[in-house]
C-alpha cells in the first residue's frame, strides 16, 4: 500500500486529542465524521471492550464520504470507560455526572481508547485498528469535591464524568499503563499505526521514561 505521504486528518472535535496529537511534530487538519455516535453504539453486540475501537471503525467509514478526506490519511479514535464489564459513557445532564463519579470512587476502572487509522488508496478503504487498555483508580474524593467539580462544566464531555488532566479535582489515584490513553489518544498506539502508512513523527521522543511520550505513565 502506497499513500504517497498523504496528509493527516484528524476526525475529532475533541480539543485535548488535537493537543495530543500536535506533539508529534506532524502537520494535520481536522473534521468531524457525519454520525450520530450514541445512535450507532446502540447497535453494537460485540465484548465491550472492542466498542471503542468499532466505534472508531464507524468513524472512518463516515468521514471518508466527505471531501476534506480525500487524498488524506484519516485517524478516527474513541474512548470508553469499563468498570464491571459496563460501558458508562458520558454523562446526560449534571445528576448522571454524579452518578458517575461516586460509582467510581476508591475504585479500580479501564479506560479503553480504540484507535483506526485509514485511507482510500487505489479506490479501496484501507483501516488498520488497535486498542489501548489502561487501568485506573480513583482517589477517595469527596462529595464537596465532585460537586466541585461538576460546576466546572468539565465533566459533561467525557467519558466517565471525569478529565484525568483536571488540575483542580485531580480524580485519580493512580494509573497502570498509558497516560494520553486515559486523556484520550494514547501515541505510542497511533505512532505504530501511522508506521503501517509509511508516516513517522517528526518530533523527537522524550527519553528515559516508561513511555517514549509522556512521563505520566506508570508501569503495572
Amino acid at each position: 500500500m502506497t499513500t504517497n505521504s498523504l496528509p493527516l486528518l484528524l476526525a475529532s472535535a475533541s480539543p485535548r486529542r488535537r493537543q495530543i496529537i500536535g506533539l508529534l511534530g506532524l502537520p494535520f487538519t481536522v473534521g468531524i465524521a457525519p454520525i450520530d455516535e450514541d445512535a450507532i453504539q446502540k447497535t453494537y453486540q460485540g465484548p465491550v471492550e472492542r466498542l471503542g475501537q468499532w466505534t472508531a471503525e464507524q468513524k472512518a467509514r463516515a468521514i471518508h464520504t466527505l471531501p476534506e478526506a480525500v487524498n488524506h490519511i484519516v485517524i478516527t479514535a474513541d474512548t470508553t470507560v469499563v468498570l464491571d464489564d459496563t460501558e458508562l459513557g458520558k454523562p446526560r445532564d449534571k445528576e448522571h455526572a454524579r452518578a458517575l463519579l461516586l460509582s467510581l470512587r476508591d475504585r479500580w476502572h479501564h479506560v479503553i481508547t480504540g484507535i483506526v487509522v485509514s485511507a482510500i488508496v487505489d479506490g479501496e478503504l484501507h483501516m488498520r485498528g488497535a486498542s489501548c487498555d489502561t487501568p485506573v483508580l480513583m482517589r477517595p474524593y469527596s462529595e464537596e469535591e465532585i460537586n466541585a467539580y461538576i460546576a466546572t462544566g468539565d465533566p459533561m464531555d467525557k467519558a466517565g464524568a471525569y478529565g484525568i488532566q483536571h488540575s483542580q479535582f485531580q480524580p485519580t489515584e493512580r494509573i497502570n499503563g498509558c497516560y494520553f490513553n486515559v486523556v484520550g489518544l494514547p501515541l505510542c498506539t497511533l505512532v505504530t499505526l501511522l508506521a503501517e502508512f509509511s508516516v513517522f513523527p517528526a518530533a523527537s521522543e522524550p527519553k528515559g521514561t516508561i513511555c517514549p511520550w509522556s512521563e505520566r505513565c506508570l508501569k503495572p
